[in-house]
């Protein structure tokens, strides 16, 4: 498969104070640490975990909203951390991200035809005219009424405004979009139309999604493959019709577990494994293995030696001392 994205041995760490007003101590959060992964061309990718686990700012650092602290991120063969700010900005338009929230990711003081054309206007695509024809043809697209055009972003429903953002993100005729968590804020009707419409964008226009979410059952309808992240390094990664039938690692099974099943027969029989604990902080991780404060298996060896990510037979790569 000819590879569109290479990310390898990624860290993003921010400075925080952790002393207090009058006690003011700067550490470092450990967001993202030593995270590596491919994405081939055309494929949709999976990136869940629990909320504060790092996924976020993956997504973000890869379209250069944040800065990597360190290691690479290869787009088309080329290293997007050694590009300068003009030559980031040329392939900026062929990586563009669809946000969690449809209320915060739109200006409400924008018409809806301003939103989506301000891509275009900034990078002096066309004339005027071409613009507008082009954001028309874009919200029909996205299954909304070229009418509305002059329309503010209150006066639609979460579902509509997040079409709108998709219709931005469309734009500039990208080649690859991170979608981080585009339906955790909508209902769950509208959930199903935002999925099934991202997965004809992708026939139609040969896209290629980074996916971020952590509703799994979403996860599996949409992805080829699936990334697990737990508190900012990568535990599982495995196909999405493999890792849901034979989940190697304590976390993922604990995360499958939680997933209702429509049959009442089997949901009953099913037994919920519940994780101890709070997510520890990434400011101060635990040592060797970082789920091992909450593990059901854990073993003195967790604690003193950090497991590695190794393949586990047909690309099934796993982060467990005791996976088998």
């Amino acid at each position: 498969m000819d590879t569109i994205l290479k990310v390898e041995h990624l860290k993003k760490y921010f400075a925080v104070n952790v002393g207090g007003p009058f006690a003011r101590h700067m550490a470092s959060l450990k967001a993202v640490d030593d995270v590596s992964f491919e994405v081939g061309r055309g494929e949709t990718v999976g990136l869940v975990g629990e909320t504060g686990c790092g996924k976020t700012t993956v997504g973000r650092t890869i379209v250069g909203l944040y800065a990597p602290t360190a290691g690479t991120i290869t787009y088309c063969d080329e290293n997007l951390c050694a590009l300068t700010r003009e030559a980031m900005r040329k392939v900026r338009s062929k990586l563009q991200m669809i946000f969690q929230d449809p209320y915060a990711s739109l200006n409400p003081r924008m018409t809806v035809g301003n939103i989506v054309e301000e891509p275009m206007d900034i990078f002096s695509i066309g004339t005027m005219a071409e613009r507008r024809e082009r954001v028309q043809e874009l919200l029909r697209t996205v299954g909304l009424n070229p009418e509305h055009i002059n329309r503010f972003p209150h006066e639609f429903s979460g579902g509509q405004r997040q079409r709108i953002g998709i219709a931005r993100a469309l734009a500039m005729n990208p080649e690859f979009i991170v979608a981080d968590e585009p339906i955790s804020a909508l209902d769950v009707s509208i959930q199903a139309q935002i999925v099934n419409m991202l997965e004809d964008l992708q026939q139609n226009l040969g896209l290629t999604y980074l996916f971020i979410a952590h509703d799994l059952a979403m996860v599996k309808h949409i992805s080829d493959r699936v990334i697990v992240l737990y508190l900012g390094k990568i535990v599982e990664v495995d196909e999405s019709k493999d890792i849901y039938k034979h989940p190697l690692h304590p976390y993922t099974k604990a995360l499958l577990s939680a997933v209702p099943i429509p049959d009442p027969r089997i949901e009953m029989q099913r037994q919920r494994i519940v994780l101890k604990g709070d997510l520890p902080s990434p400011v101060n991780p635990p040592s060797g293995c970082h789920f091992r404060t909450r593990c059901p298996i854990a073993q003195p060896i967790c604690a003193e030696q950090e497991p590695e990510l190794r393949d586990m037979g047909s690309g099934h790569m796993v982060s467990c001392h005791f996976a088998s």
